[in-house]
């Protein structure tokens, strides 16, 4: 396992910084400054969307997720940005969602270029067979480390991804929470989220700078897991709708802190984790992070590009034109 030492910030209402753990080399006492060869890797995130696509008044809708998420790319410029999901996209969906079984949601997560997806309960409930055919459109990973298939015995989808992001390796980690007495359930083997952890992360951490669990599982599993399994950096959590505006800090087992991360639900708010990482020999390591929750409200534009693509996917399809009869 490689040295992790953690300089993790909470930004807390009154604006105040609380420093928890300094750097390795970086004196306790006197100024704390930013090393010149930093890199910062932001983490953007929204979970429990739950099919609204649509925007719900003056907040909310993926048109103004498109608009949130491009502004912040092109404000990192060459520092890396990844988009991620942590599930709940189809249940309890408008119209949109429901007539196209979520085709039309995943169209639009691949035109926004999301980078990882773990699936929600929700995601179960029209059927395995409805899921597999949106993990094959999906232009991005889905992460199922502990939902299997019975008939074959393998992960439903690929368990993890190690993503490089501008020279820093990434690994994410899916997690599920899956209501095995749905009928839905029936064809899959559900695994024990902690002991699926504790299996993988210590590999996954020998092979990466970060690591990140992508959790549908709520925010007290998210807490277990945690204190429970060393080798985590940040969990982006879903499920239980929380509204993290600073994130949420647990001393892990090996002594360093993880960051919890959840934005709410229904696009109403987009989360942002900045991780502060430097190079230590071949490898980088985490020297400070924060979370903030930036809010889809009126004062965000609605993307006028995804705006009309939902325009295009709501219209009805032409019925298909019959042949001509042929005289006999």
């Amino acid at each position: 396992m490689i040295k992790r030492t953690l300089l993790l910030v909470l930004l807390v209402a009154t604006g105040t910084v609380i420093t928890l753990y300094p750097y390795a080399g970086q004196p306790q006492d006197g100024p704390q400054t930013r090393p010149a060869d930093a890199v910062q890797l932001t983490i953007l995130h929204v979970n429990d969307t739950h099919g609204q696509l649509e925007p719900k008044g003056n907040s909310g809708g993926i048109a103004r997720l498109a608009t949130k998420v491009r502004e912040i790319r092109a404000a990192c410029a060459d520092q890396p940005a990844l988009l991620l999901h942590a599930g709940d996209i189809l249940s309890r969906g408008d119209a949109l969602t429901r007539r196209t079984k979520g085709a039309a949601n995943f169209a639009l997560m691949n035109h926004l270029q999301f980078d990882a997806l773990t699936p929600g309960n929700g995601e179960y409930y029209d059927g395995v067979a409805n899921l597999q055919a949106r993990i094959a459109q999906a232009k991005f990973p889905t992460l199922t480390a502990n939902v299997e298939l019975k008939s074959t015995g393998r992960c439903l989808s690929k368990p993890y991804v190690i993503i490089d992001a501008g020279g820093v390796k990434v690994a994410i980690l899916g997690l599920c929470f899956v209501r095995t007495g749905h009928p839905s359930a029936k064809p899959l083997r559900v695994e024990n989220p902690i002991a699926v952890a504790k299996a993988l992360v210590g590999k996954l951490r020998a092979k990466a700078d970060v690591v990140v669990l992508l959790t549908h599982l709520g925010f007290l599993d998210d807490i277990r897991l945690a204190a429970q399994v060393p080798g985590i950096d940040l969990i982006v959590g879903g499920h239980s709708h929380n509204v993290l505006p600073n994130g949420h800090l647990v001393r892990g087992p090996d002594g360093a802190d993880v960051l919890i991360v959840q934005a709410g639900d229904y696009y109403r708010y987009l989360g942002r984790a900045d991780l502060k990482l430097r190079k230590t020999g071949r490898r980088y390591e985490i020297f400070s992070a924060k979370a903030s929750l930036i809010p889809l409200d009126k004062h965000v534009k609605l993307d006028p590009t995804v705006t009309a693509m939902m325009a295009r996917l709501a219209s009805p399809r032409p019925r298909e034109a019959k042949s001509p009869a042929v005289a006999k």
